[in-house]
């Protein structure tokens, strides 16, 4: 089992709190004892999901008429994430435009989406019980307990899961997207599922798909405005590939014997510890776990070796334990 978790749940993406889940496993194998929470794949801490909490106000008001004015007063006010609320509120409006029936659809299923992912994230202080409670996002999905049980590393959940796709008014919303849809436009479920709240850059995602909603159309052959400003929660992009660079030679010369020296190097072989042979073996095993993810997952290797052609995130890395 520490094997499985030192190494199999390594996220593909990075996550949005990255390094942190690489450094935790890290701490893991210096200590040969299994974490009490994962954080890895489909987990979201509370300070994420009021950023989440932020725009579904946005979306919420939008659909209902009201003028990005006194929404951006309200989260003004809230002072949750001090950006240009007015101006931010002002170009989703703006990039949303008028409505139309099929618009209104979209951007009601995209929320709901929103909220469901909202509900089912766990973190070690919020096992998916506090956040969306008065909201009806699916029945329960009873056979997912073992597999959260075992995501997260051992914490049973009050709620393992939520089958969204169940929900009456998510089938209403979908056969309307079907029907409704555009000329030219193809309704398709995953077009809302291909988004996760834990991936670094998931509100740079979720305005690509307000884009396309605004502008009815569901390919990705769009250049994509920022407008959400939505930059500063994901990882810079250029702290991340510096510390990758150093990280990965880090962790590699750790197990082989010829420990590395400077901030990172000293980091790795100071949360290892003394080599043994258990220890040597799963840093060597995770160390080729990441070198497979960075060399055959998209969204790894987007973080740390972004293409200066992308948006960039000015989030600082934190690199605490």
């Amino acid at each position: 089992m520490t094997v499985e978790r030192a190494a199999n749940f390594a996220c593909p993406c990075g996550h949005n709190e990255f390094p942190r889940p690489y450094l935790e496993t890290l701490r893991d194998i210096g200590r040969e004892t299994p974490p009490a929470f994962i954080h890895s794949c489909f987990t979201v801490g509370r300070a994420r999901k009021r950023q989440l909490q932020d725009y579904c106000l946005c979306l919420d008001a939008w659909l209902a008429g009201v003028p990005p004015g006194p929404v951006a007063a309200e989260l003004s006010a809230l002072g949750y994430r001090r950006i240009d609320w007015p101006r931010a509120c002002t170009d989703l409006w703006s990039v949303l435009g008028r409505h139309d029936e099929w618009k209104d659809a979209l951007v009601e299923r995209v929320l709901h989406h929103l909220r469901y992912w909202t509900k089912s994230t766990a973190w070690d202080d919020d096992r998916a019980s506090e956040f969306g409670r008065d909201q009806f996002l699916g029945p329960i999905e009873e056979d997912d307990g073992a597999a959260a049980t075992e995501r997260y590393g051992g914490i049973l959940l009050p709620s393992p899961g939520f089958d969204e796709a169940a929900s009456p008014r998510v089938r209403q919303l979908d056969e309307r997207l079907a029907a409704l849809a555009p000329a030219g436009v193809e309704w398709a479920r995953e077009w809302v599922h291909e988004w996760w709240p834990c991936a670094p850059k998931a509100f740079r995602y979720l305005e690509r798909k307000l884009w396309y909603a605004g502008h009815q159309q569901l390919d990705h052959g769009l250049e994509v405005p920022g407008f959400l400003q939505c930059e500063d929660t994901y990882p810079d992009h250029d702290q991340a590939a510096q510390w990758w660079n150093e990280f990965t030679p880090a962790l590699e010369g750790w197990w082989r014997g010829a420990p590395l020296t400077g901030c990172v190097a000293d980091q790795v072989s100071g949360v290892l510890g003394q080599p043994t042979p258990l220890k040597s073996w799963l840093a060597r095993l995770f160390a080729y776990k990441l070198s497979r993810l960075v060399e055959n997952g998209e969204q790894l290797t987007s973080l740390v070796r972004p293409n200066h052609a992308h948006q960039r995130g000015t989030k600082p890395l934190s690199l605490e334990l």
